[in-house]
């Protein structure tokens, strides 16, 4: 699994999470890649988007959204997938994976994300 964030202003940096992603786990990624990148790419407004997957609408999460002053936009149950990072996720899939490309391990993986 890979977390990263964009904005108008630039991107925060990559993340490589091991395993399954948990509720308590998000909110420690958010901690260390979006908190302090915010900001910088988003100005003093931002508003943070994200969908409606369990981990990011925990009760626990929403309550330190609040707590850290950031601006969660509103995702509608069953709304139309408009989510611009899914967008992304797709264009980098096919660019790194162009013409059957496989990999032997998850560290070839990783780099040949990190150098697209």
């Amino acid at each position: 699994m890979i977390w990263a964030s964009f904005g108008w202003g630039g991107k925060s940096s990559t993340c490589f999470i091991n395993g399954r992603m948990n509720s308590n786990g998000y909110r420690e990624v958010l901690k260390i890649h979006l908190v302090d990148i915010g900001n910088a790419i988003g100005g003093s407004d931002w508003i943070f988007q994200q969908d409606n997957a369990l981990v990011h609408q925990a009760k626990v999460n929403l309550a330190w959204f609040k707590s850290q002053i950031i601006n969660v936009l509103p995702w509608p149950s069953l709304s139309p997938d408009l989510n611009h990072i899914k967008n992304l996720w797709g264009i980098l899939s096919r660019k790194v994976c162009a013409e059957g490309k496989q990999f032997k391990t998850k560290e070839q993986f990783k780099a040949a994300i990190l150098q697209s």
